[in-house]
């Protein structure tokens, strides 16, 4: 009897193992990562040095560039044309205000478009703290974005060619409806992955005119996103053109 009893209780045991075993385990499985195009970050162009506009000056910005997604395996490459543009208004000696739109040809051949609204501070005449949020549409997906950056960078006015650097650090939260209004509903298939952005640029102004410049820029950042199986790397370039218009006379 002692020995049926040993025998039951055992079984018991394993039965209850079995049992047990694949819902310990269930949550422990990684799941599939989310393999869509990061959410879109605001725009990222530094497109000029560390100056602002000057007080009731206007400056514009229209440019165009490339981009490329690089995120490791199981996911594939991303990447993309952009077309931008920039509105900046002087209101202080050290401040301006305005905003960048940049619309975006995406690898997967869907088209999206982002905005931000952007304050610049210049600490200095070789140094500019910059910020701004944003929303942005890629189609089969929405997001809210934002970014902070510091520019340094020469102002050599009697010099054709002047140079910057500059760190900016973006970020993007994927939606399924624009605003992330969850009584909005879902559109598309789901949100695409948020992510965080590190960037480095290093950019060249050569000045055309008085009130122009030709703008180039390359940078390279990571990409880390919890949705994504390990980091990525993000390339940058653009180039174009910048304009300054004074007060109009009246």
């Amino acid at each position: 009897m002692r020995v049926r009893g040993r025998a039951s209780h055992r079984f018991v045991l394993v039965a209850i193992f079995v049992f047990l075993l694949p819902r310990l385990t269930s949550g422990q499985t990684n799941p599939s990562p989310n393999c869509n195009l990061i959410a879109s970050p605001p725009p990222l162009a530094t497109f000029g040095g560390p100056a602002t506009a000057a007080p009731g000056h206007t400056e514009l910005g229209l440019g165009v560039g490339l981009y490329a997604e690089l995120v490791p395996s199981p996911c594939g490459h991303g990447g993309g044309t952009d077309w931008f543009a920039r509105w900046r208004r002087g209101v202080s000696s050290r401040i301006d205000l305005g905003f960048d739109v940049l619309a975006d040809n995406q690898s997967d051949g869907s088209f999206g478009a982002t905005a931000k609204v952007a304050m610049r501070y210049q600490v200095n005449p070789g140094f500019r703290l910059e910020g701004g949020l944003g929303a942005a549409d890629e189609g089969d997906g929405r997001s809210l974005n934002a970014d902070l950056a510091a520019v340094i960078g020469t102002r050599n006015l009697d010099k054709t060619w002047n140079y910057y650097t500059s760190f900016r650090l973006a970020a993007s939260r994927g939606c399924a409806n624009l605003f992330c209004a969850g009584w909005l509903g879902s559109a598309g298939s789901g949100p695409p992955p948020g992510a965080l952005l590190p960037l480095g640029v290093i950019g060249s102004r050569a000045r055309i005119s008085d009130n122009a410049s030709f703008i180039m820029e390359t940078g390279l950042g990571g990409i880390f996103s919890r949705e994504h199986p390990a980091s990525g790397v993000f390339l940058h370039f653009s180039f174009g053109v910048l304009f300054d218009v004074g007060k109009s006379r009246k």
